[in-house]
């Protein structure tokens, strides 16, 4: 794990966008921007991103599939979409980025935005992803380094001209070890913390958990589960409403865990999808866009938020490997900005992070 760097966000070009119950921040961070076109394939630079959509002629815009058969990335196995699916159009291919035109009609949009503003929505939480990474590395390498020095030099100290070891020299040897062993994980935990508390200022928008009541949040899942056959509700974190007001933004991030395994246990494990629906129209001049800043080589991948669209991307495939191609980002707005968020995980996310067990939708 790698602390996370800010980078100055990059010149705009067409894109995405994202939200999450808690922000993914990572080490080795950088910035993202995201805005898409609504009817036109989007651009990267000089590059016409692919369309896929039920409109296409077979091939790689047909059928349900994970990626195009030509990729032979293996991160490229995510979880497979239908990807005749009305209104889906390919933003980027490998890593894949989806656009989904009218994933929610403008009234179901309004409920959930509605169901949020009766919530209590305090500030989006920030966790700290792959801490448990850190910290095991912080304690190995003492343990493999100044651990074993500090065991050495303590022995030799404790010699004192005596003809040889003993056990009692021994003693001193462990002694030292443990001590400086132990000072190397207490020093990486109060580190992580330090670096969460910082982190917690690179989001400053306001969220809340949904419990899937509304009809809004109904046509939501449903759609979602439609969008990826196989998938359920019951491996959906329930979805998450956030707002941000202007000058909010969301510093770059990671949806997925490369801890997942330890850190996510209770809440499903890794993060394998994220389903990102845009819950009012943001002008194009107002900023909020969704930014990928590692999807180049011409211009940061952006798409600006548009009502009732969905963006769709994979933070991990399909077996959970952690994709840092897709680090993104919310960039400051300049008006008032409403998304809602699913991720769908590796296993089962029961309450409190997932959706009511009794849920029929």
């Amino acid at each position: 794990m790698h602390s996370a760097i800010a980078r100055p966000a990059p010149a705009a070009v067409p894109g995405a966008g994202r939200a999450s119950r808690a922000a993914r921040f990572r080490s080795a961070t950088v910035t993202h921007d995201i805005r898409p076109s609504r009817v036109e394939p989007a651009r990267l630079g000089a590059r016409v991103l692919v369309v896929a959509s039920a409109s296409d002629s077979g091939g790689f815009g047909a059928g349900v599939a994970s990626s195009p058969a030509a990729s032979r990335d293996p991160l490229d196995d995510h979880v497979p979409i239908d990807r005749t699916y009305d209104g889906l159009r390919q933003l980027h291919a490998s890593p894949d980025v989806f656009l989904v035109d009218d994933f929610l009609t403008s009234d179901e949009c309004d409920d959930i935005v509605a169901a949020a503003r009766a919530r209590d929505m305090s500030q989006s939480p920030v966790v700290y992803a792959g801490w448990t990474n850190d910290v095991s590395e912080i304690v190995t390498t003492a343990t493999n380094g100044p651990a074993l020095w500090a065991a050495v030099l303590a022995m030799l100290a404790g010699a004192n001209g005596e003809p040889g070891p003993g056990p009692e020299l021994l003693l001193v040897g462990a002694g030292a070890f443990v001590f400086v062993v132990a000072a190397a994980g207490a020093g990486a935990l109060a580190w992580v913390k330090a670096r969460e508390a910082q982190l917690s200022g690179m989001r400053t928008s306001t969220s809340c958990v949904l419990d899937g009541a509304s009809r809004g949040e109904v046509a939501y899942v449903r759609n979602a589960e439609r969008l990826m056959p196989g998938s359920s509700f019951a491996t959906f974190e329930a979805p998450t409403a956030i707002k941000y007001a202007p000058g909010q933004k969301l510093a770059p991030h990671f949806d997925a865990n490369r801890g997942a395994d330890a850190e996510d246990a209770q809440r499903g494990g890794q993060t394998l999808a994220t389903l990102l629906v845009y819950l009012n129209d943001v002008a194009a001049d107002a900023g909020g866009e969704t930014v990928f800043g590692k999807i180049t080589p011409a211009s940061p991948l952006r798409v600006s938020p548009r009502k009732g669209q969905c963006l769709v991307f994979f933070p991990a495939s399909a077996n959970g490997a952690f994709d840092a191609r897709v680090e993104h980002e919310g960039a400051e707005t300049r008006a008032e900005k409403w998304i809602c968020r699913i991720w769908r995980h590796q296993n089962v996310v029961n309450p409190p992070f997932g959706l009511p067990t009794t849920w029929e939708g």
